[in-house]
C-alpha cells in the first residue's frame, strides 16, 4: 500500500498518528456500492448473494460442500438421524433432545425415530448405503 507507513521508523506523538491515520482513511474511496442509490444498492446486493450462492451450490456439487452454517447443520442433522435409526450411542441424547424440542407434542419424537428407522427420514449429505 503506498500510504502506509511504518510506525516503527516514524517517532511522532500520539496525537499526530491518530492526525496521519484520520488523514490516511480520508484518502480512501468509498466502497463500490457506497456510492449507489437504493434500487441500484439492492440490486448489488442481489448479484452479490445469488453469487455467493451459486459458489456455495457449486462446491457442495463438487463433493467439497463450504463450511456454511446451513451445511454445518445439515451435516450433524445426518448424524442425528442416523445414531436415531440404528440406535447408537447417543441414540437417547438424540430422543432427549427431540422430546425438549417437541416438549408440547409428545408424539413427534416417536413418530420422528419410527421414520428414521423406515427409512422415510432420509439424510441430506450422507448417502445411504442399503
Amino acid at each position: 500500500m503506498e500510504n502506509a507507513f511504518d510506525a516503527s521508523k516514524v517517532k511522532m506523538d500520539p496525537d499526530e498518528a491518530l492526525m496521519r491515520l484520520h488523514d490516511l482513511l480520508a484518502q480512501r474511496s468509498a466502497g463500490s456500492f457506497g456510492k449507489l442509490d437504493q434500487a441500484e444498492r439492492r440490486k448489488y446486493f442481489a448479484e452479490a448473494s445469488r453469487k455467493s450462492r451459486a459458489k456455495v451450490k457449486g462446491a457442495g456439487a463438487s463433493g467439497a460442500p463450504a463450511a456454511t452454517t446451513a451445511v454445518i447443520r445439515e451435516a450433524l442433522a445426518d448424524a442425528a438421524l442416523m445414531i436415531l435409526a440404528t440406535g447408537a450411542p447417543g441414540a437417547d441424547h438424540v430422543r432427549n433432545v427431540l422430546a425438549k424440542v417437541f416438549e408440547k407434542r409428545p408424539g413427534v419424537p416417536l413418530q420422528v425415530e419410527t421414520k428414521a428407522k423406515g427409512g422415510k427420514l432420509k439424510t441430506k449429505l450422507i448417502a445411504r448405503e442399503r
